[in-house]
């Protein structure tokens, strides 16, 4: 089983549905299109992410949650994108 999970800079969606117009709109613009070094705020999210849960390139022992790696390279602007199985 896995989980995708998408996380953002922004203000809070009102609903579900702004909330997925809202990723839509985010992963086409960050993830399909040109990636950019993520955002202060972000890098931020994704290291403490690695302070407590090792990265997929440094598991040895097959450990690590996300399914890809390395989780830096999920993260483009002010969005990140990953898979966590």
């Amino acid at each position: 089983m896995s989980y995708d999970l998408a996380v953002w800079e922004g203000e809070l969606p009102i609903d579900d549905g702004a909330a997925g117009e809202a990723y839509d709109q985010l992963y086409a613009l960050y993830m399909e299109d040109e990636e950019l070094p993520p955002t202060p705020r972000i890098r931020a999210y994704v290291l403490a992410l690695l302070e407590r849960w090792v990265d997929m390139s440094d598991d040895e022992h097959d450990v690590s949650p996300w399914s890809a790696g390395p989780l830096m390279d999920e993260a483009s602007g002010p969005f990140v994108y990953f898979t966590m199985r």
